[in-house]
């Protein structure tokens, strides 16, 4: 099997806005993503690298969350007597 060969320019091609500023890879599917809030989230780690979700993947991951709806709060009142 012969090794696939990437061009310059698609490696410096962010996936999701397609400027040719690439800062970093979608941990979850690999993509090429600039620093754009449009084009990625960053979540920083405590003495680790950030993780960096595309849109994409944030996307699918939206799709699967669910609202969790609680039960309603009974309010009470304290009654104060002199």
């Amino acid at each position: 099997m012969a090794p696939y060969r990437y061009s310059v320019e698609n490696i410096d091609h962010c996936s999701t806005c397609n400027t040719k500023t690439v800062i970093m890879c979608c941990d979850k599917c690999g993509d090429a993503v600039c620093g754009k809030l449009k084009c990625c989230t960053m979540y920083p780690q405590y003495k680790k690298d950030d993780i960096v979700l595309c849109r994409y993947c944030i996307d699918k991951i939206e799709l699967k969350l669910k609202l969790c709806e609680s039960e309603p709060v009974k309010q009470t009142t304290v009654s104060s007597s002199h």
